[in-house]
């Protein structure tokens, strides 16, 4: 399990794929770039935590809300 790029302290959950190469994020720090408006939108699972960052995601972030 790869451990966070960001902390360096917890294992990853996600690995943000729009970077060469991958960089990954524990929930703790993803959740971060979210609530910044900077969400990791183009992802590959890693962790456990992964559906739990996926919820984040969806229920706080402007990005993944449909038009219309």
């Amino acid at each position: 399990m790869p451990i966070c790029a960001e902390c360096r302290t917890v294992d990853a959950v996600i690995e943000d794929l729009d970077v060469d190469p991958p960089r990954p994020w524990c929930l703790g720090c993803a959740t971060v770039l979210v609530a910044a408006g900077d969400p990791v939108l183009n992802y590959r699972n890693v962790g456990d935590g992964a559906a739990d960052y996926s919820r984040v995601l969806c229920g706080r972030s402007t990005a993944v809300l449909p038009f219309g």
